[in-house]
């Protein structure tokens, strides 16, 4: 069995329907099976209290509903702004999503392609070709200029 129990798997362990792979995992598992319990308890929980209000009268019943009516009535008369409230929430909701869904995407990056050889190439030939210096002596001139530069902050 590859990972835990599925929503069919379950269902079936609950009302105690499931497949031998389903119950065999159920017993190694402790971690299932501990859920499964907790399923089991709180059904249980549930049934006793469906039973329990089962057992009530009648007249108990027709009272909570005239009380459920009576509120349900008195709110709608005492706040009806609202309704206009949640229905401008909901228009402003919609106008919101709506911006968002149909926006254009922003452009696809473009990829940088790599440089071509021969043009870096053909750069360096031309920087070599402008430059007063001959290639072997640019470390030599480039430290000099910050020796230069050094000379004039020291005494300004």
């Amino acid at each position: 069995m590859n990972g835990h129990l599925n929503d069919e798997q379950w269902a079936a362990a609950v009302l105690k329907t499931s497949d031998a792979e389903a119950a065999q995992h159920l017993a190694e598992c402790t971690a299932c099976h501990g859920e499964l319990e907790a399923l089991a308890a709180a059904a249980a929980v549930a049934r006793n209290q469906a039973r329990t209000m089962e057992a009530l009268p009648e007249a108990f019943w027709r009272r909570q509903r005239l009380a459920i009516g009576s509120r349900l009535a008195a709110r709608d008369l005492e706040h009806p702004w609202k309704r206009r409230v949640w229905a401008t929430a909901a228009v402003l909701l919609i106008l919101l999503a709506s911006v968002l869904v149909f926006r254009r995407p922003a452009p696809p990056a473009q990829a940088v392609a790599p440089p071509d050889p021969d043009d870096e190439l053909l750069l360096t030939v031309q920087q070599s070709i402008q430059s007063d210096l001959p290639q072997a002596m640019r470390p030599a001139a480039l430290l000099t200029r910050e020796i230069d530069r050094a000379a004039i902050r020291r005494n300004p």
